[in-house]
Parts: C-alpha cells; structure tokens; sequence
C-alpha cells in the first residue's frame, strides 16, 4: 500500500504528453519560445540559456539576478565563440571596466551594485551569444543568445483612425511581463495587469489574453515609435512599430458635416410636403400678390371668400 502511495505522488509531479512521454524543463521552454515563431525571428534553444530578441537601436540589460555583489566577487562578461572578455569588475582589486572591447565601445555599462550588463544603441553586429561568469564562494555561470532584428512594422493612419499593435502572441503564460513603451525616450504607457499612462487611458487597451494594444481615436501627436517588451524565465523578446499619423484633409471635413446636412435637408422636405398638403386640404389659405396677376386687392378678397363658400 506504502508503495502504491508513493508511485502516485511520482506521477503527479511529472508532466507526461499525451503519447506518455515525460516531458523534461528543456521540452518546456522550447515549447514557451516556439510559440513566438510567427515572428519570423530566428530563436537558438540550448540547455541553460535565456534568449533574448531585441530591435536594432534598442537598449537592453542582461541580468544577473543577483541583488548585491560582495566586495571580493569577480564578475567577467564575456561574448562570442572565442569568449572575448567585454567587461569585468573586481571591488577588491580595484577593476572595473565596461569598455575592453572595441565592438561595444561607448556602448556598454556595468551595474555597480548587481553586475548586470546593459548594451545601449545595440546594432546587429552584437548578435551572439553572451557568457557571465560571477566567481565567489562558488561559481554562478549564465548565458543569453542575443539576436537584433532591423526591421520595423510600420503602420500608416489618419487622425480619428484606431489601429490595433500584435504581440505575435496566441496566450499569454502566467510568468509573461508585456510592456508597451511610446516615443524616443520609451515612456511606459501600459502593462499587463498593471498600471496604464493616465493621458492614455480612454485611448488604449490591451487584450488580457495575447497582449495585443488597441489604440482608439488616434492623433497626429500620437505619430512616432512604439515598442513591446515580452520578458519571461525563458525570453526577453522586442518588437517595435513606427505609426504615421496625417491630418484629415479639406474635403473630409465636409463629409464629416455630410450626416448633419443631410438631416436638415430631410428636415426642410418634410416641412414643404406638409405645407403643400395643408395648403390642398384648405389647412392655409395663400394668396399670392395682387400685384403679379394684375388684380386689385378687392378682387383678391373677393376671391378669397368664393374659394371659402366652395369649401
């Protein structure tokens, strides 16, 4: 009975795929990326390494997800097959450089307090794979496959338009962070189950289940750059959409007005057909000026009076 209890607590902490397979966390996280695939975005799946997918001119942070690095710890960044040293920091030993290599000259900044990497203006050249190495008590090892894309979806509009961005994604999974940044200086505007930019809030919305961002009513201020940021434990994935905005020409403003003139003039209709009708059934009486048919204003009158006494 003791072994019959211990077998079934086996099966449910495995995963098992419908054929029986057991599927193993190598299985899992392709499965995670695999779904991003209709990006057209080469992704390199290896055991132990986060990929990250980033547009060129975009700023990104590789983290070491440490907190706090001790006084004595050695951090080394390393890129490339040959393992070319691009950044390395030792408190103790009074190291600290984050421009070894001229490749990523004036490009790279080392976080002091954690040892995590940003690249600025990255540029496809710095496509590779990045190795950390922080050597303490122990040895903690990481690597990122980094891929830079160069192309932008754009999107052209006119003011009033809505326009909707895609993720690219089906289902968004428990552990994804979606952020969608505006403008140059990539000012946040909103996130998935957070806080959204107060001057966009009745213009925006974002799908709960793929992401997907809905901008309604949009501007000619609303032209420029926008960017997605999809982090998880196994991805960091950028997109980017520039949107042109153009204003309404002349002629649409008349067909703005068009629904409003239309009315009036169904209106005016209306009144005349009513008029005509009163006027056949003796509702109004109309005389028209005596002076166009050549008649005194007696023999008007006395018109008037015959037309009455027929009625």
């Amino acid at each position: 009975m003791r072994n019959l209890s211990f077998i079934c607590w086996v099966l449910l902490l495995v995963d098992v795929s419908p054929s029986g397979h057991v599927k193993t966390s190598d299985e899992y996280n392709m499965a995670r990326i695999e779904q991003y695939s209709g990006m057209n975005v080469f992704v390199a799946v290896a055991d132990g390494v986060k990929t990250v997918i980033v547009m060129e001119g975009d700023s990104v942070t590789l983290n070491t997800n440490v907190t706090e690095i001790k006084r004595d710890d050695t951090i080394l960044w390393m890129f490339g097959d040959d393992n070319s040293i691009i950044a390395n920091m030792n408190e103790a030993a009074g190291i600290f450089s984050d421009n070894v290599n001229e490749r990523f000259r004036d490009r790279l900044e080392l976080d002091k307090q954690t040892g995590s990497l940003t690249i600025r203006n990255i540029r496809t050249e710095h496509t590779g794979l990045y190795q950390l190495k922080i050597k303490s008590t122990t040895e903690i090892s990481k690597k990122f496959s980094v891929t830079v894309r160069d192309d932008v979806q754009s999107v052209s509009l006119m003011e009033g338009d809505s326009v909707t961005l895609h993720t690219g994604v089906t289902k968004i999974q428990g552990d994804d962070q979606i952020l969608w940044k505006s403008g140059d200086q990539g000012t946040l505007i909103a996130r998935l189950n957070g806080t959204t930019d107060a001057r966009w809030e009745n213009m925006i919305r974002l799908n709960d289940h793929t992401g997907d961002l809905t901008i309604r009513n949009i501007q000619t201020e609303h032209s420029g750059d926008y960017d997605l940021e999809i982090n998880n434990s196994s991805m960091i994935l950028h997109r980017k959409f520039h949107i042109a905005v153009s204003e309404l020409p002349p002629s649409s403003q008349w067909q703005t007005a068009g629904p409003v003139l239309a009315v009036i003039v169904v209106i005016l209709i209306v009144i005349g057909i009513g008029i005509c009708i009163g006027i056949k059934m003796g509702w109004f009486e109309v005389c028209w000026p005596c002076k166009k048919s050549g008649e005194t204003n007696t023999e008007c009158d006395t018109m008037q009076q015959l037309n009455r006494d027929d009625q």
